[in-house]
């Protein structure tokens, strides 16, 4: 197998010892000299276009699939167009580096290497789709594991205490729902993303040349058993996030009852006072004996009375 640079473009051709040829064309949608030469030399629209459908066209079987895929700590969207032909298979990556084809490549080296016969194209990307499935459910597992620890988080902010002792507040729900947020969005764009990978599974078994019926049931059937588990990842992030909502208006339920039981306590002695602070000629209350330490009882009493009834209903707690 050789691996010849043009123009950043990269064409991968599988040769056996006869001299025999079955080509794999690696191309980059960034590259657009050498994919528009491509597409004029194919007759071939090779324009990676978010929502594409597969299709047969001038002979190959175009099918476009959307991934997430792991670069370092960082999870980024990345789209790939297959275009599938009876002697040769296209590829086009998006600005983002699939590793995972690169790993392909080399395991097709390796088979060159060990003289064992080239794979189809069909079969080629059979090994591409295996590949990108196994990349998927490395993704799903880093986030169930990223959601495991998350819980704990959740449940601090759902009402109890974090590592400092400290009450979880407002701030700390709106950290933790936006967290859950982003993986929400991350694990929705990995079930989109095996939808496309069964497609391309079920376009491949209309393929003749290809992998055996059997090995292709076994994929699909590992793809649809990690999209079923990557909706039960998306439907855990659903109640973790309707947790957070409903400790969220709980908590704004308590400032407004605090609020209230404040007010009732502090209503009854601003009135006495703003009533004694008014100027008035005659104030034959004033002219009682011990009436100042009269007032500071009654005031005490209707500040205890309201206290006591809310205490009584409960709504303290």
């Amino acid at each position: 197998m050789t691996d010849k640079k043009q123009g950043g473009a990269v064409v991968s051709s599988l040769s056996d010892k006869r001299g025999q040829k079955t080509a794999w064309l690696q191309l980059s949608a960034s590259r657009h000299d050498e994919l528009a030469a491509s597409q004029s030399k194919l007759g071939l629209d090779l324009t990676i276009q978010r929502g594409r459908a597969a299709a047969e066209e001038a002979g190959f079987i175009l099918i476009p699939v959307e991934m997430v895929i792991r670069q370092g700590q960082q999870y980024r969207e990345t789209s790939l167009l297959f275009a599938l032909g009876k002697d040769r298979l296209i590829s086009v990556e998006q600005d983002v580096q699939v590793d995972t084809l690169a790993r392909v490549s080399q395991q097709l080296n390796a088979l060159v290497d060990a003289g064992q016969a080239i794979p189809s194209p069909a079969s080629i990307l059979f090994m591409i789709l295996q590949a990108l499935n196994d990349q998927a459910r490395a993704t799903i597992s880093d986030v169930a594991s990223r959601l495991d620890e998350r819980s704990d988080t959740v449940a601090a902010a759902s009402g109890g205490f974090d590592t400092s002792g400290r009450q979880a507040g407002v701030a700390d729900i709106a950290s933790t729902a936006i967290g859950l947020g982003e993986a929400e969005e991350l694990v929705a764009k990995t079930v989109e993303g095996q939808l496309m990978l069964a497609r391309a599974g079920r376009w491949l078994r209309r393929t003749p040349g290809g992998e055996s019926a059997e090995n292709l049931s076994m994929l699909l059937s590992d793809i649809h058993s990690l999209r079923r588990y990557a909706r039960f990842q998306h439907d855990k992030i659903r109640n973790l996030q309707q947790s957070l909502m409903t400790t969220l208006d709980l908590k704004q339920n308590q400032v407004i009852k605090v609020f209230t039981v404040v007010t009732a306590v502090f209503l009854p002695p601003t009135l006495i006072a703003a009533f004694y602070g008014q100027n008035f000629a005659n104030m034959p209350e004033l002219e009682i004996v011990g009436g100042e330490w009269l007032v500071m009882g009654m005031t005490a009493i209707f500040a205890l009375a309201p206290l006591a009834y809310v205490k009584r209903k409960g709504w303290m707690r």
